[in-house]
């Protein structure tokens, strides 16, 4: 007797620990979709503008940067050093250009730096400037961006924003399921079957994303 009470006890705890929870999956639905939609709607306009001025910036008649156009200038690497910043080691390089006052250039984030590991303390490089800013250095047939470059970044930029609007409509689909009564996978799913459903949930997500990612990158780019 004492072992169909406990065996009743127990069906009724996994019940409650998997019914479904409407709010719940509503409020989180509703966070990833609002925050790929400011992501989407708030900078994304922006980031596109600054690319597009970029891309179709003209060269500039002489190698003195100017507003409006690309300059290809002929600067010294004074000095260069990685820094300690958080979790991170950027890439700098000091510039100086006519003699004038010297200025750091973070290079963008990547696994190949050719300029940086290659130029050292007193050699020319060729910067190209575009709203007063160095967008990348040239050494030798080698190139670098730097975090100026409008591009830089843009994927990542995307993919965060894309990842956050699938992950709103997959956890929609939840919520719907819940509002409607039903959960995600029967109460009485095995742990390993669960792991399994909630990885290929996950790897699902992340494919699509890279998909649509790189589908958007190629059209908004283009």
């Amino acid at each position: 007797m004492f072992a169909r009470r406990d065996g009743h006890q127990e069906g009724i705890t996994l019940a409650a620990e998997h019914r479904p929870r409407p709010a719940l999956s509503i409020t989180i639905a509703g966070v990833f979709l609002l925050a790929g939609l400011a992501l989407a709607v708030l900078l994304l306009p922006g980031k596109l503008d600054k690319q597009q001025a970029y891309d179709s910036a003209p060269r500039c008649p002489t190698a003195q940067p100017a507003p409006g156009c690309r300059s290809q200038t002929p600067v010294t690497l004074t000095a260069k050093e990685r820094r300690e910043k958080g979790k991170n080691r950027p890439y700098l390089l000091l510039i100086s250009r006519d003699g004038g006052p010297s200025q750091w250039v973070q290079m963008d984030s990547g696994d190949s730096h050719p300029v940086y590991d290659t130029a050292q303390p007193g050699d020319t490089l060729t910067a190209t400037y575009w709203d007063n800013l160095i967008v990348d250095v040239t050494f030798h047939g080698r190139h670098e961006n730097s975090t100026h470059e409008p591009n830089s970044g843009f994927q990542g930029f995307l993919f965060l924003t894309t990842l956050l609007l699938v992950a709103g409509a997959i956890t929609t689909v939840i919520a719907a399921r819940h509002l409607a009564g039903r959960t995600l996978m029967k109460p009485d799913i095995k742990p390993l079957a669960a792991m399994g459903v909630g990885t290929g949930l996950l790897a699902g997500g992340l494919l699509v994303t890279a998909v649509l990612t790189g589908a958007l990158n190629a059209l908004l780019t283009r």
